[in-house]
C-alpha cells in the first residue's frame, strides 16, 4: 500500500497525494498528473522503475481532480504553486537529504515547467517534461483547428472569457515557453511523434526556448501521453542519463 498524505496549500486548499518512499533512494520525484487524469493513469506504468533505481516519489493530485479539494482547473498557472507546496511537503519529510526532480505528463508537464518560474529549494535538480504544452491556447488552437476542423479564431474571444471568468487568467497568459527562456533548472523534455492531442512542435518550441541545461528525446510513433509505453528502454535510459549528470550538481 502506499499511503495517502495532504496538504494545504498556499490558498488555503487541501490536497491529497501518496508517499511511495523507497529504502534506499538516492531522490526523490514530485510527479504531477495530466488533465481529468489520475496519478495512477499516468504513473502506474512507470512507478516501479523509479522505485527499483532509488526514488521516493510524491504522486499528487491536483486541485479539482481526484480527491484533492478545489473547484477549478487552470492548466498549471494554479497548480505550480501546489508543486512548489508538495516540494517543501517532500523537504521536510526527507530533510531535505535528497535532490528533488519534477515530473508531469499533459498539463502535469506544463505545471512543473511552469514551477520553474518561481523561487524553488536549491535542491530542485531537474524538470522532466513528458509531452508538455507551450499554451493553453495552442492546445485549444490546434484542436479545434485539426482534431474537430473548426476555425479557432472565432471562438478565441469565448474560450478566453471563459478562463478569465473560471480562473482568473486569460488564455494567453497559460504559457510555458516565456518561463523556459529564463528557466535555470534542467529539463529532460520527451514527446512521442504521433501525439495528435498535443502536438510535438510544442516540445520544440519550448527546448529551443530553453536557456537551462536540456536534453530531447522523441520517441518514434508514441501518441499522446504514451512514450513509457512505446519505447520503455530509450525512456529509462534517457532517465538514467539525467539523473546521472544533474544528482550532484547545483543549479
Amino acid at each position: 500500500d502506499i499511503p495517502t498524505v495532504e496538504i494545504i496549500s498556499y490558498d488555503s486548499t487541501r490536497l491529497t497525494g501518496h508517499w511511495y518512499e523507497c529504502e534506499n533512494a538516492k531522490r526523490v520525484i514530485v510527479a504531477m498528473h495530466g488533465w481529468r487524469s489520475d496519478w495512477l493513469k499516468d504513473f502506474a506504468p512507470i512507478a516501479k522503475f523509479w522505485h527499483d533505481n532509488g526514488c521516493s516519489v510524491l504522486f499528487a493530485e491536483q486541485r479539482g481532480q481526484g480527491e484533492s479539494d478545489g473547484e477549478n482547473i487552470s492548466f498549471g498557472m494554479t497548480e505550480r504553486f501546489d508543486c512548489r507546496e508538495w516540494v517543501n511537503w517532500v523537504n521536510k519529510k526527507t530533510n531535505c537529504a535528497y535532490p528533488v526532480y519534477l515530473a508531469g505528463v499533459s498539463m502535469g508537464a506544463a505545471t512543473v515547467l511552469m514551477t520553474a518560474g518561481l523561487r524553488l529549494p536549491e535542491n530542485v535538480r531537474g524538470i522532466i517534461d513528458d509531452c508538455g504544452y507551450t499554451s493553453i491556447e495552442g492546445v485549444w488552437e490546434h484542436i479545434t483547428n485539426k482534431n474537430l476542423h473548426m476555425s479557432y479564431s472565432i471562438r478565441k474571444h469565448d474560450m478566453d472569457s471563459l478562463c478569465r471568468k473560471k480562473i482568473g487568467f486569460g488564455s494567453s497568459e497559460i504559457n510555458t515557453t516565456d518561463i523556459m527562456k529564463e528557466n535555470k533548472i534542467p529539463v529532460l523534455f520527451i514527446h512521442g511523434s504521433a501525439d495528435r492531442f498535443v502536438p510535438i512542435e510544442m516540445t520544440y518550441q519550448n527546448y529551443l526556448a530553453c536557456s537551462a541545461p536540456k536534453r530531447l528525446l522523441v520517441v518514434p510513433g508514441a501518441s499522446h501521453a504514451m512514450s513509457y509505453i512505446t519505447d520503455s528502454e530509450a525512456y529509462e535510459r534517457a532517465l538514467k542519463e539525467f539523473w546521472d549528470s544533474f544528482d550532484n550538481a547545483e543549479n
